[in-house]
């Protein structure tokens, strides 16, 4: 996938401290997993697009740079006219002898803050201090015009040596930038202009640039659902209590949620409106566990939505600064996993990076780590990561890289998943490895067990999707009914696979309608569903043979197994099924039905 990385333009910090940011992410190598950096000196980072070839060089593939007419930003500060009268006090231009010629520049008009005036007058008076004004621009290119600005970034600093042709200058007609609704309305139409090309990225957003208004609008427009898919926000700040006297103050860079607004309060609350019992039982339980320290494992089948929950998670936990997850099922080897879990140091083995890798267990520090599908990982593996997943008193974490004999400490907190029941785990996973994962147990319930949310959820999934022609969620009745009825053993990937085809259809012309012999979207939708993705719904209702090598106990565990599923899917949904089994004077609850459903009641 591409990465994006948009900002708004700056006043008191300029062109510069874009290239700086854009330094940062260069020089550390990473593609944007763990988006949290501290203690960044903009001296140093000033230097590394000089010699790109000797870092491992993380690149965005496209830099959008937001910016307003030059008024708009002199509105926000006077800064930059003061600029004349303190520039030749300026310590930094005094150590390198410049202070006589930003004298000269700063008393006439002509020059300052004209550019390629500025420097064709340095080269002609001053050639022998050409060099030394050149390379000091950067200092107190914050006070130019911001078209000044992009002019010395694009033409005369070393940015071009990593990023020429990525940067994408965008000029919004904003004449108030103190104005939220109007800068709102500029951003909203310019994101949907762009919609198809930011939808297919990653898109990281400084959100901390700009003027305060513009910070606000990016997390309206997040809440709104306005922004396009896999956007992450990231915020850059002075430490402000460092020397007082020093000019370029350390920096960070810290990811911060998108949904602010709504995470705010107490509490994890992913099913906020739910009607669902078992969903009210998964946020109170999460809730709970996050508080306790220890890892928690999600289980729950394809599509249901686990890697929303470590989203939700990473959020809930305010001091984590980022999610880093992966999907053990994609790890082809022992090796591969281990690489990527670990990391691994220069040379470590043939073809690796030549400045190494930062493992994901240590991309997570101060984070959250997620591992989804964790049954995929071999024993080997399991063994190793069994022996990292250790802790000392202070609850850190030793890892150590492949061909690396130092030990890192890592902080982390440990959300695992997986779709396999508890009793296929413990034929999977090795003992001390399954006690070490299987702390803090969370079910999700399937949709087919939530079907008094249904239709919720469908709209949810609907408007999730953004379909480029912003329709409306289908008042379709037939499709509504339709929908009720189904199993959906993809979950959510069912949902979104129905609306996709809706939609297809909504764009279809007359002719291209008639070919394909269906009248409405509702027929056209249930055809192409039911020929792709019912099969395994089949599958799974076919009569249960049971395994007659097992203990009479474990038939027993799999007959209740069976007994809980037949009955979601014969009354509507587990709170119907529930209730037929008390009609009838028996003693079942929603836990009982958990337990029915993990294996483990009878063990």
């Amino acid at each position: 996938m591409k990465t994006t990385y948009i900002t708004w333009h700056y006043t008191t910090h300029g062109v510069a401290y874009l290239k700086h940011i854009l330094s940062c992410f260069f020089k550390k190598g990473h593609t944007p997993q763990n988006l949290h950096f501290d203690e960044l000196n903009q001296m140093e980072l000033n230097t590394v697009f000089d010699t790109p070839q000797e870092h491992e060089g993380f690149v965005f593939d496209k830099v959008i740079y937001l910016i307003a007419p030059q008024k708009s930003f002199d509105k926000l500060s006077s800064r930059r006219f003061s600029y004349k009268k303190n520039i030749v006090n300026d310590e930094t231009i005094i150590d390198l002898g410049l202070s006589h010629i930003y004298d000269e520049i700063t008393s006439n008009d002509d020059l300052c803050y004209n550019l390629s005036e500025e420097l064709r007058f340095v080269k002609e008076k001053y050639p022998d201090k050409y060099d030394a004004f050149k390379k000091s621009i950067w200092k107190n290119i914050q006070h130019y015009p911001v078209l000044e600005q992009l002019k010395w970034l694009k033409e005369h600093s070393n940015f071009n040596n990593v990023y020429k042709d990525k940067l994408e200058i965008i000029e919004l007609d904003v004449n108030d930038l103190r104005d939220e609704k109007h800068i709102a309305n500029k951003v909203n139409a310019w994101l949907k202009n762009k919609s198809k090309e930011l939808k297919g990225a990653e898109n990281i957003i400084n959100v901390s640039l700009g003027s305060n208004e513009t910070q606000v609008v990016w997390h309206i427009l997040a809440e709104a659902e306005q922004l396009p898919p896999n956007t992450r926000f990231i915020k850059t700040y002075d430490d402000k209590s460092s020397d007082k006297e020093k000019r370029f103050k350390p920096f960070s860079i810290k990811e911060i949620p998108t949904n602010l607004i709504t995470s705010i309060g107490d509490g994890f609350s992913l099913f906020s409106e739910t009607k669902s019992p078992s969903r009210k039982l998964v946020d109170k339980k999460m809730e709970v566990f996050l508080k306790s320290g220890f890892s928690i494992l999600l289980l729950g089948e394809r599509g249901i939505g686990k890697s929303h929950i470590a989203e939700k998670a990473k959020s809930t936990l305010t001091n984590q600064n980022n999610l880093i997850q992966a999907n053990c099922a994609s790890f082809d080897n022992d090796n591969t996993a281990e690489a990527e879990l670990f990391g691994y140091s220069k040379g470590a083995f043939t073809g690796s990076l030549p400045g190494g890798k930062n493992g994901l267990i240590e991309e997570a520090n101060k984070g959250v780590l997620f591992l989804d599908e964790i049954h995929h990982l071999s024993k080997l593996v399991q063994a190793k990561l069994m022996k990292a997943l250790q802790t000392d008193r202070d609850n850190k974490m030793s890892i150590r890289k492949m061909g690396d004999s130092k030990e890192t400490k890592v902080e982390c907190r440990l959300i695992f998943a997986t779709n396999k029941t508890i009793k296929e785990l413990r034929q999977l996973l090795l003992p001390d490895f399954y006690d070490r994962i299987v702390q803090h147990v969370v079910n999700i319930p399937a949709l087919r067990e939530t079907k008094e949310d249904r239709m919720a959820d469908w709209e949810k999934i609907w408007k999730g999707l953004k379909f480029p022609g912003a329709y409306n969620i289908p008042q379709d009745d037939n499709l509504n009914k339709w929908i009720k009825t189904l199993d959906l053993p993809g979950n959510y990937r069912d949902l979104q696979k129905i609306a996709m085809y809706y939609n297809a259809y909504l764009n279809f012309d007359e002719e291209t309608r008639t070919m394909l012999n269906e009248k409405t979207p509702f027929s056209y939708s249930k055809k192409e569903f039911t020929k792709y993705h019912t099969v395994n719904t089949e599958l799974e209702h076919e009569k249960y043979n049971f395994n007659t090598k097992q203990t009479t106990q474990e038939m027993k565990a799999d007959y209740f197994f069976e007994l809980q599923k037949w009955a979601v899917d014969k009354f509507k949904g587990r709170k119907n099924a529930i209730e037929h089994f008390k009609s009838k004077g028996d003693t079942v609850t929603d836990n009982t039905f958990n337990k029915w459903k993990n294996k483990y009641s009878l063990k």
